[in-house]
Parts: structure tokens; sequence; C-alpha cells
């Protein structure tokens, strides 16, 4: 036997079972790292590190040739697109989830999309199941790859369906505070959902959005820009009809009323959220 393989836990417990299979010392020789191995995030997603041990006498006589490391299955050329929906499908089984896991290239990232009967509990109160799978996701798929990868995972449909709720009632408010000159408060809601309606009104020339608040109160105000509240404080309110104004314009995001598949949002820090607004 010229060469053998071993596996391990680490790289250098594979080298140790490696010389044992060989019967060789560590310095009698050459080694071939094939794969690091990974921890995985809470145990999930973890794999063995593994080498390749050649006899250096073999190579010198000829009997075997060098050859260069094969790429390992998960490095940084490998499909995204099936990393992320094999990390996805191993925590979806792992949660004793009966569901089907499908996965497509999207926008620069993937979008991961979970489907099958009774996936309330994958999705969680207020989606915070939901959130809690998409960081996973994320994390362990940015290891496997050893890059990061912007990946979205949905249920049933939750996220696009927020999203549509979202935008209506954003719109909606933004009307409201251009006619009054009032700044209004969203409820609070998660960072990603936070930096959608950042976005959405970004261009907007009336009006501008910043977040207030700390940890699960953080939220979102709509306000308009200086020029425009003065000039809403500055009109003559017999030109107008007088409007009741509520003590605090509080706009609630209800959840989509469809079926307990459908409760769930996106998961994110928004570090980089507020900065410049």
């Amino acid at each position: 036997m010229n060469s053998a393989e071993g596996a391990g836990r680490t790289v250098e417990e594979a080298i140790r079972n490696a010389l044992r299979t060989l019967g060789a010392r560590r310095e009698d020789v050459d080694l071939m790292v094939l794969d690091e191995g990974s921890r995985g995030v809470l145990g999930l997603g973890a794999r063995e590190a593994r080498v390749r041990l050649t006899l250096l006498s073999a190579i010198e006589s000829g009997e075997v040739e060098e050859t260069a490391p094969a790429r390992p299955e998960t490095g940084d050329g490998a499909d995204a697109v099936a990393v992320a929906r094999r990390v996805t499908a191993s925590l979806v089984d792992a949660m004793g989830m009966g569901a089907s896991v499908a996965a497509r290239e999207e926008d620069g990232g993937v979008r991961v999309t979970v489907s099958g009967p009774q996936l309330a509990p994958l999705i969680g109160r207020h989606g915070q199941t939901l959130e809690a799978l998409d960081l996973l996701v994320n994390l362990m798929t940015a290891r496997q790859l050893g890059r990061r990868v912007p990946v979205a995972v949905d249920a049933e449909r939750y996220r696009e369906r927020r999203r549509e709720a979202l935008e209506a009632l954003t719109l909606r408010v933004a009307g409201r505070v251009r006619r009054s000159g009032r700044p209004a408060p969203l409820d609070p809601m998660p960072a990603s959902e936070r930096r959608f309606v950042h976005t959405l009104l970004a261009d907007d020339s009336q009006l501008t959005t910043y977040s207030e608040g700390d940890g699960p109160e953080r939220h979102i105000v709509i306000a308009p820009r200086s020029g425009v509240a003065e000039d809403a404080a500055g009109r003559d309110p017999a030109r107008r009809p007088q409007r009741r104004t509520p003590a605090r314009a509080t706009a609630r995001v209800a959840p989509p009323v469809e079926s307990p598949a459908a409760a769930g949002a996106d998961l994110d820090e928004d570090a980089a959220e507020d900065t410049g607004r």
C-alpha cells in the first residue's frame, strides 16, 4: 500500500488515522488535505476532515504520481443553490417537518421555498421560527461555501404576502403624512421589514424615514422632510377642511388573514440599516 486516506474531526486526527492505516511515520509521507472539515452550526451541517497520505518512497520511485488536491465539494466553487437547499432540508428534517424544499437563484442570491402540510410550527408565532431558520440557513450556507451568499427562506409564500401587506400599509401611511405634515410611527417590526420600508420611500422627495426604539420595540417613523413640514404647518386652516387627528397615529401591520401556514417574517440584524438616514 503506497497511499491511504484518513478522516477525523480535525485535520490532525485525520492524519493520525491515515498514518495508522499506512503504517508509516509523518516524515515519510506526502500530505494532501482533501477537506478541512466543518463543525457546522449547532452540530448541523458538520463534516469530517479528510486527508490523503502517500509514501515519499513511492513517489520518488515513480510507482505513484503526485496529483493536485481535489476541490472540496462545498468549497468556493460549489453550487450555492444546491448547498442552500441541502442545508434547509437538513434543518427541516431535524425539526420533524414533512415538507419539500426547493431552491433557485434570484437577484444575486438564493431563494428557498418550503412547501407542505402543517407548516404553522415551522413559521411560528409572528414568524419567529421562520426568522430563526432563515438565520441558520444563511450562517451554515456561508460556512460551507466559504463565502457569504444571501439566502431567503420562505414557507407557503408567507414573505411574499407579508411584503404585499407591508407595502400597502406604508403607502397608505405615507399619504396621510403628506396631507397632515405630521410624523407617523409604524408598529415594531423585524429588521428586514424596516429595511424594506426604508427602501420603498428612499426616493420620495417629500418624505423621510428613520428608526426609533431598541430591541423588540424598534420601529420606523415616516416623517415629512423639513421644507414639506414647514409648508404644511404654514397653510391657512380656513382654506382646507379640518380633520380630526388621532392622539397617536400608530399604524399596525396585521399578518395576512389566511391559513396558519402563512404567519412569519424575515430575520436579520439592521446594524447598517439606519446608517446615513
